[in-house]
């Protein structure tokens, strides 16, 4: 803990010195007038003589008492494995830094004030205009793009401050506006996707997935980067996020890749999935039509990558390991702190996080610090001093600074695989994708994550 002080309490003062400047300005006469800052000469002409004299207003207090930051997450509904996750690392994030406030005498502690939106954009909104009738104006979590998305609007009107820590949705990066994400867009997932088509030998490729703004930017993206390698991309299946059964896309699904192994041939077909937790009822519906006889090209989004429901069911574990899908996510950069942070998490939640769930911890200690820095609970200033955080903070993710409209700049992906170890299903890395050479590399052997 003392290298965080350390690292923290140099950045404060690199930040904070930023804004000191305006102190030392030199007295002005103003005629007719007052003028209300320290140490300031003012000439006031009235009926009679003129009057000079030097006044000295209260200072303006800085940052006191319980300073309250809002979060806004899908803790229910389809994003519940990642809401889960971030908003574990965020209160660990936050006992941190309240230690941290509380060691340096800085006369105020941080405080979440904590609403589930149910994964449901309208409720996001209501939770958000909730918060802003508290007095809140900075609000983080925000984990989907369709819950960021329906709020946006409303947090540009009124100058509230959104930090999200998992929105990707392309149409969503807005240059001037008053959201930051901690994620790139959707731009690279469908970079990465289409490097992989290339590696697998694809040639058509089809996709299902979740008809939000996550879902149809990521589908958006993809459909642009194969373009671009000569990949052919299928119409594709398009489902309601609100849907629970999920036979008839399972049909149609079926129907396209049989087509689609006539055309082609079996091996120069691939599909891939985009979606939550709902995933976890296509994989059964799909069951119905023995997939592994397709004998084609299995990808998935970094949306079902990692979670407890594709291992823990013995259909979906076993399709999927024998169809030897893999399953791409975002992946932190490594490092001690990141590794203190896992130890913690796995101890509250029997798992450890993946980038989106580290981002929570992230979003909690950037605002932390851009509230040092900005000395008031001000949407605007707070804003303002983001980008520098963002430039200094390794944080347990890893450095990335921000792009002109406030999104993370890049992001590695991991690429990952379900594995038969010891007769227990287990989720293996098997390689990785880089965002700079957007190349694919295998390891020599899997390394298993849980």
């Amino acid at each position: 803990m003392k290298t965080i002080y350390v690292i923290v309490s140099v950045l404060i003062g690199i930040l904070v010195g930023a804004g000191v400047g305006w102190l030392s300005k030199p007295a002005v006469e103003v005629p007719g007038a007052t003028v209300t800052a320290p140490g300031v000469t003012v000439t006031q002409t009235v009926a009679g003589p003129t009057v000079t004299k030097t006044v000295t207003p209260e200072v303006p207090v800085g940052l006191t008492g319980e300073v309250k930051i809002g979060w806004v997450d899908g803790l229910t509904g389809g994003n519940a494995f990642w809401g889960e996750q971030a908003i574990t690392t965020a209160r660990i994030a936050l006992e941190e830094v309240n230690q941290y406030l509380t060691e340096t005498g800085a006369g105020w502690t941080m405080t979440l004030v904590v609403e589930d939106s149910g994964t449901k954009p309208d409720v996001a909104l209501d939770k958000l205009k909730s918060l802003h009738a508290m007095g809140i104006t900075i609000v983080s979590g925000w984990g989907t793009s369709g819950d960021l998305r329906g709020s946006m609007s409303y947090a540009d009107a009124n100058k509230i401050l959104l930090l999200s820590y998992g929105s990707t949705a392309i149409d969503l990066a807005v240059e001037g506006d008053y959201t930051y994400r901690l994620m790139p867009t959707s731009v690279q997932e469908g970079k990465m996707l289409a490097s992989l088509s290339v590696y697998k030998g694809i040639e058509y490729l089809i996709p299902l997935w979740r008809g939000d703004a996550w879902g149809d930017s990521v589908v958006t993206a993809t459909r642009a980067s194969c373009a671009e390698v000569g990949i052919e991309v299928d119409e594709g299946i398009r489902y309601s996020p609100d849907a629970v059964e999920f036979s008839a896309e399972a049909s149609t699904l079926n129907s396209r890749v049989l087509d689609a192994i006539g055309k082609y041939g079996a091996d120069k077909v691939g599909w891939f999935i985009v979606c939550f937790e709902e995933g976890k009822a296509i994989y059964e519906a799909l069951a119905a039509y023995n997939p592994l006889d397709w004998g084609i090209n299995w990808l998935t989004n970094d949306g079902p990558s990692l979670c407890d429901w594709v291992v823990e069911s013995p259909i979906i574990a076993e399709i999927v390991s024998k169809a030897d899908c893999i399953f791409p996510a975002k992946m932190p950069t490594p490092s001690g702190k990141m590794e203190a942070v896992q130890e913690e998490v796995e101890a509250r939640l029997g798992r450890t996080a993946d980038l989106y769930g580290l981002n929570g911890y992230d979003c909690v200690w950037t605002l932390a610090l851009a509230l040092l820095a900005a000395d008031r609970y001000d949407a605007d200033a707070v804003k303002a001093q983001l980008p520098m955080v963002f430039e200094s903070y390794q944080g347990v993710g890893g450095w990335s600074p921000l792009d002109k409209y406030g999104d993370r700049s890049g992001r590695n992906f991991g690429l990952y695989k379900v594995a038969e170890i010891e007769g227990v299903y287990r989720w293996v890395q098997a390689g990785m994708w880089d965002f700079g050479t957007e190349a694919v590399s295998w390891l020599p052997e899997y390394t298993v994550v849980y």
